[in-house]
Parts: structure tokens; C-alpha cells; sequence
């Protein structure tokens, strides 16, 4: 939903959209119609103005609308000061309301293109079908113990095969933030895992820990996968806004592609390859 864009903010954008179709008023009175709700300096505020100021593109309700007119009234002055002191003709200020005019115009552009969009039932399918195959399948829930040293991993291993408890061993001796709850992991899928200790993880079975102390980036570890279990995948009506969404930024994406293949852009500062 859009908001009502703060004073301090809406200065520099009013000075874009008026400072160009705005003039000092004639030798003769102005005349306002319905559509005007104030006269400064015979530039008028529009109903128009109002509205795109609170931001909704339609009436406000009543309650608040004096306020709001009294704050367009005076970035209306200000704007007009600004103007009569020559500040929209710096160049700093060209720069700033350029950029402004640029994402205003940009962002608009997009959405319109956006809500032009239409998707045929076959091709969210198709979209679907794609991101679900790549979630993973199943997830695992393990615990391990992490230690700084191989030997220190491999007496652990040990201890394990004459029948210490895992989660004992993990608490007393592993430096992960998992051991004061015995070193358990809860559930994950091996993608979020680093890629020894995923393989580690998938090559057992349930109440199985790994013979040989697994090593990462992190140190030593000594895993136990406690048990595994099929993850069923959203149904597409659960996801179908953001399948959509997918196939908007696939096709705004193009729609940038074509623009610039259709243009000549240079960069003149970049050395020449």
C-alpha cells in the first residue's frame, strides 16, 4: 500500500513535476475551477495534487484533508522560493531532480508493463514443476560434535564405539553453539549443509554416526543422523503468487534485454577490452 510521502521528502519531487509546468501567474486574476483547491501566487493545488500527495490516486477521506492542503500550500512556497533564488538551476539540483524524474518514470514504466501481464495456465505449470524439482526431497535431522583437532574427533569416535552417549560427548567437548543441546541440529536439508558434512550426512543411516571424523571449514566433526523423513513440496495454489512473480521478473528481465540491445550505450571512461 502506498503511503503518504513525508514533507521533507516530497519537496525535491514536487519540484520536478511543477517546476517545468508552472508559471507566475498572468497580469489577470486566475480563475479556479473545481478542480482547484488553492491559489499560491496564482499557481494552483489541485484536487489532483492532493490526491497523488497522500499517495492513494484517489479522495482521501475527509478527516485530515485541511492539514494536508495547508502542507502542499507551503512546499508550494518553498518551491516558488527555490525557483526565484535560482536553486533549480544548479547543477547539483539538476543532477538530483534528474535522477528523481529517471526512477519516478522508470518504476512506472515497469508497473504498468507489469500489470499488463498475462500468464496461461501452462506455462505457471511449467514454472511450478521447475522450482519444485529443485527443493530438496528430504530432510534430515542429525547431531554432531565439532572439535578443533582430528585426534581429539577420532578418541570421540572411539569413546562411541564402546558405548558412550553421543549427546554427552557433544555437550563436554564440541565448540558449536549446538552442544549445550547435545549437539543436536534439528531438521535441515543437506543443501544448507557445507559439502563434506552433507555427504557425511546423506551416507547414513538412522542411529548411524560417521567412523571417520568428518572435516570442514568450521574444524573436526563427528556426526550421528537421528532420522530422515519426505518433504512434500506446496501445492501450486499455495505458491502461485510467487510462481507468478517469477515469470514477471523473468519477463521484465527480457524487457530490459531488448531495450538494450535496441540501444546504443557507450562508456567512455571504461578502458577498452
Amino acid at each position: 500500500m502506498k503511503t503518504r510521502i513525508p514533507l521533507i521528502l516530497l519537496a525535491p519531487l514536487l519540484l520536478i513535476l511543477t517546476a517545468c509546468d508552472r508559471t507566475e501567474p498572468e497580469t489577470e486574476p486566475p480563475v479556479a475551477d473545481a478542480e482547484t483547491l488553492a491559489l499560491v501566487n496564482g499557481v494552483p493545488i489541485t484536487r489532483t495534487d492532493l490526491f497523488t500527495y497522500v499517495g492513494l490516486g484517489e479522495a482521501p477521506e475527509t478527516a485530515g484533508t485541511e492539514d494536508l492542503l495547508e502542507e502542499l500550500v507551503n512546499l508550494e512556497l518553498l518551491r516558488q522560493q527555490a525557483v526565484a533564488e535560482g536553486i533549480h538551476e544548479e547543477e547539483e539540483t539538476r543532477v538530483i531532480l534528474r535522477n528523481i524524474e529517471t526512477n519516478i518514470l522508470a518504476s512506472e514504466l515497469l508497473d504498468r508493463r507489469t500489470e499488463a501481464m498475462q500468464f496461461s495456465e501452462a506455462e505457471i505449470q511449467a514454472e511450478y514443476d521447475e522450482q519444485v524439482a529443485d527443493l530438496a526431497s528430504e530432510e534430515y535431522r542429525a547431531r554432531h560434535i565439532l572439535v578443533p583437532t582430528q585426534e581429539l574427533a577420532q578418541e570421540l569416535i572411539e569413546e562411541l564405539d564402546a558405548g558412550a552417549d553421543f549427546a554427552e560427548l557433544a555437550e563436554a567437548h564440541s565448540i558449536d553453539a549446538s552442544a549445550p543441546e547435545g549437539g543436536d541440529l534439528g531438521w535441515f536439508p543437506p543443501q544448507q549443509m557445507v559439502a563434506p558434512f552433507a555427504e557425511a550426512v546423506t551416507g547414513l543411516e538412522p542411529g548411524e554416526y560417521t567412523p571417520e571424523p568428518v572435516e570442514t571449514q568450521f574444524g573436526w566433526h563427528v556426526i550421528q543422523l537421528e532420522d530422515t523423513r519426505t518433504i512434500e513440496p506446496p501445492s501450486l495454489d499455495e505458491v502461485r503468487p510467487v510462481i507468478e512473480e517469477i515469470l514477471e521478473t523473468r519477463r521484465l528481465r527480457a524487457y530490459i534485454d531488448e531495450l538494450r540491445a535496441d540501444a546504443r550505450i557507450e562508456f567512455p571512461l571504461r578502458p577498452h577490452q
